[in-house]
């Protein structure tokens, strides 16, 4: 009776555990998305997959998927239904917009912009902007005081400034802008800390939208704010001039070099085998070690996908840097995701149908 029990609520669990994950799972193949069912391993066709570009992005841990519906919108489609939840236009030039731990999406919907966080109403904002400038990839100490901007461009071409921790609302108390830099403190014994803002036009601050590094310095003046959008004055678009009216060391984040990103790791073939688990490595190819192959270890090192040519990195998610593969086929751009350790989709199973794997 004991076993008999302990056997049912074994099945129970692997049933409630096979409900939690994602159903759903985009892949790529002849430059176009497509979802695929995991529980049948067949492609799935939404009218507004049919003829998809080339382009979807995963929201949260695999929770949901921002992908095209036709020319003028895009969709959020649930992982684990595959039912659509949301559609407007999607801002992807701005993606993921990380405010602290939240992350929200800019939409157009119904002719003005908002702001999705998952799980949580929709943010209406006042004006309709064009983009909202990317963070992503932004330094982790961007923000002071649990304070954090967004630089949002209008149809004008100027910015708003937005205050996150105010709803999103503008900052009213500024001039119209048409380029911006940030100014961190050069700390001796501490971290860089965000201390100022400069504006000014496109010729003073020569930077393009999303553009954060590699912004040459000008003679041209700019107006210098201190983070709490206090005016200091104005002065030339230069390190030395900013300098002294803050009295201390700083740098314009423009002249400085990009920060390390962690996230989506490509992994760099260095003749040595890289162990995924105690079931999955990838080892140079006996060919080529310039390549990797992705084997099965516990079967002689079989080769899971073949001995085709593919590129491979991490996907980071909440529970690791390295939670699983995504996998790129080098001749065709066939794309796809490999789970190593069976933490959101069936482990050790290559998410793409079968008769899309061409290189087999």
């Amino acid at each position: 009776m004991k076993f008999i029990f302990t056997c049912v609520l074994f099945s129970i669990q692997l049933l409630v555990s096979a409900q939690d994950r994602p159903q759903i799972i985009p892949f790529k193949f002849d430059d176009k998305l497509g979802l695929m069912d995991v529980s049948t391993a067949e492609r799935i066709y939404p009218e507004a997959l049919v003829d998809g570009p080339n382009r979807y992005y995963v929201i949260g841990d695999f929770c949901s998927y921002i992908i095209p519906k036709n020319e003028k919108e895009d969709a959020v489609v649930d992982a684990h239904s595959g039912q659509e939840q949301f559609s407007g236009h999607f801002d992807s030039a701005c993606g993921r917009l990380k405010i602290n731990k939240d992350s929200y999406y800019h939409f157009e919907v119904d002719g003005n912009s908002a702001l999705l966080k998952p799980g949580s109403p929709l943010i209406q904002l006042t004006t309709r902007y064009q983009k909202i400038e990317p963070n992503h990839d932004a330094w982790d100490n961007a923000s002071l005081d649990g304070k954090q901007y967004i630089w949002a461009l209008k149809t004008d071409e100027t910015y708003d400034v937005l205050s996150a921790d105010n709803n999103f609302t503008h900052i009213n108390s500024l001039p119209n802008f048409e380029s911006f830099d940030l100014v961190y403190r050069i700390n001796e014994d501490a971290p860089i800390t965000l201390v100022g803002f400069v504006l000014g036009n496109k010729n003073a601050i020569q930077r393009t939208f999303g553009q954060k590094y590699g912004i040459p310095e000008s003679s041209q003046m700019v107006e210098v704010y201190d983070i709490h959008f206090k005016k200091l004055g104005n002065t030339a678009y230069q390190n030395v001039a900013i300098k002294k009216l803050f009295n201390h060391e700083i740098e314009l984040r423009g002249s400085m070099m990009p920060p390390p990103n962690l996230e989506n790791q490509i992994i760099t073939p260095q003749d040595k085998t890289i162990i995924l688990n105690e079931e999955f490595s990838l080892i140079p190819a006996k060919d080529d070690q310039t390549q990797l192959v992705l084997v099965d270890t516990r079967q002689a090192n079989a080769p899971v996908l073949g001995n085709d040519h593919f590129d491979y990195r991490y996907i980071s998610t909440h529970q690791g840097l390295k939670a699983l593969l995504q996998i790129r086929h080098a001749e065709t751009g066939t794309f796809f995701y490999f789970d190593f350790n069976g933490l959101y989709f069936p482990k050790g199973v290559p998410l793409i149908p079968k008769n899309y794997r061409k290189w087999n």
